[in-house]
Formats: structure tokens, C-alpha cells, sequence
């Protein structure tokens, strides 16, 4: 079973990059400065990993995303227990800068759309795999999969997930519920 947790939801104006003509030249916009949020999220993956646990570094949104490879390196290197009491020990470097607020009973279940045809595509593979569920977790985090576990090959896995671009529908549904942070 695949767990995708998404912990952190922050939004983020996308700078443009400069262009050049025969006439005149537009340079870049300064970048802005890195956000409250961007810098919470890098405070807290360095603390997880002073920690221990390979934790993965936020993007420019403050966002983190786990591949297969650093959720199994995460798993080898501690146990849950272990995980659990390092979040807990990490998670003030969050505290007001993301939403610790549960995902809505709708938002809920427009999750398990994508959810439904990561199902069939898995199926359609020959991998037969429980009702997809949310599970809300703690801190705002929720846990997406299955209600039966199956062992499923990886690259079988991950390229149904991008086929029915799971992780892209769930960060929208979160990111729709969740107003941001100020």
C-alpha cells in the first residue's frame, strides 16, 4: 500500500523569467524573498534529518512531496514510534505557518476520485487492491491508499499514479479546502 502524506499546503506566486527581442531586453523580476512558510518547511525537514530521518526538503512553496525511494529510506531508518516522537520534537519549527486544520468531509471525498481510477489502473494491470480511503491523521495530515493492502511493483505503481496524476489531484483538493496561512 501506498501512503502519499501531505503535511504542508502553502501557495506561492510564480515568478516570470526575462525574455529577449531585437528591440529591447525584459530582465527577470528580483526574486522575492523566500517565505515565512518556505522557511519553516526547510527549518523543519533539517530538524528530521538532525534527527535521523532522511526527510525530504520542501519545494519553493514549502511543500513536500516523498518519493517511493525516500518514504522507504524514511521507514529503514526509524521506526514509526521513533518517527513520530522526531516529528513531534521538529513540528514547532510549523507551528503558524500551515494549516493544521482537517481535510473537509468534501474534500474528502473528492479524494477518492483520483483514488478510483488509480484503483483501475492498477486493475487493469492485474493488481487487485481494497476500497480507496482517507484516513485524517494529525496536524492537518491525511492518509490516502487503500483498505486492503496489495504488494505492487513500483514502477507499476508509481506509473499508475502519474497515468491518473495522483499526486497533482490530491495537492489541488488540499490546497482548494485550505485557505493559506498569513
Amino acid at each position: 500500500m501506498r501512503r502519499i502524506v501531505l503535511a504542508l499546503v502553502v501557495l506561492l506566486a510564480a515568478g516570470c523569467a526575462g525574455a529577449k527581442t531585437a528591440h529591447h531586453t525584459t530582465t527577470a523580476a528580483k526574486p522575492k524573498p523566500p517565505t515565512k512558510a518556505y522557511l519553516a518547511a526547510v527549518r523543519y525537514a533539517q530538524c528530521m534529518r538532525d534527527h535521523g530521518v532522511p526527510f525530504p526538503m520542501p519545494n519553493a512553496a514549502g511543500d513536500f512531496h516523498l518519493s517511493y525511494r525516500r518514504e522507504h529510506a524514511m521507514k529503514a531508518a526509524a521506526t514509526r514510534q521513533e518517527r513520530n516522537a522526531d516529528d513531534a520534537a521538529c513540528f514547532h519549527f510549523l507551528e503558524g505557518t500551515v494549516s493544521t486544520k482537517p481535510l473537509s468531509l468534501n474534500a474528502q471525498r473528492q479524494a477518492l476520485q483520483p483514488l478510483r481510477a488509480l484503483k483501475a489502473c492498477l486493475e487493469s494491470h492485474g493488481y487487485r487492491v481494497g476500497n480507496p480511503i482517507v484516513r485524517i491523521l494529525s496536524r492537518g495530515r491525511a492518509m490516502f491508499g487503500f483498505d486492503r493492502a496489495t504488494r505492487i511493483p513500483t514502477d507499476i505503481q508509481h506509473g499508475c499514479e502519474n497515468e491518473v496524476k495522483l499526486p497533482q489531484k490530491l495537492d489541488a483538493i488540499i490546497k482548494a479546502d485550505r485557505r493559506p496561512m498569513p
